[in-house]
């Protein structure tokens, strides 16, 4: 009897150690793609930015070549 309960403590002690450092590995992909999507959207709202001067200056541009 305490063999076989040492079995199967020693077996539930790596199957969780097993789901602890899946979770692990699992939280830091998540950070990881996180911080991508994070300066993905930086990326996004700079070039936002960028194309909105470039516009406001072409159409000026425009303007004045129509007058």
């Amino acid at each position: 009897m305490a063999k076989e309960r040492e079995r199967r403590e020693k077996t539930v002690a790596k199957a969780q150690a097993a789901l602890d450092g899946a979770k692990a590995e699992h939280d830091a992909t998540t950070r990881a793609i996180e911080a991508e999507r994070a300066a993905l959207d930086k990326r996004a709202e700079d070039e936002e930015v960028r194309w909105e001067k470039r516009k406001e200056k072409l159409e000026a541009a425009l303007r004045r070549a129509r007058d």
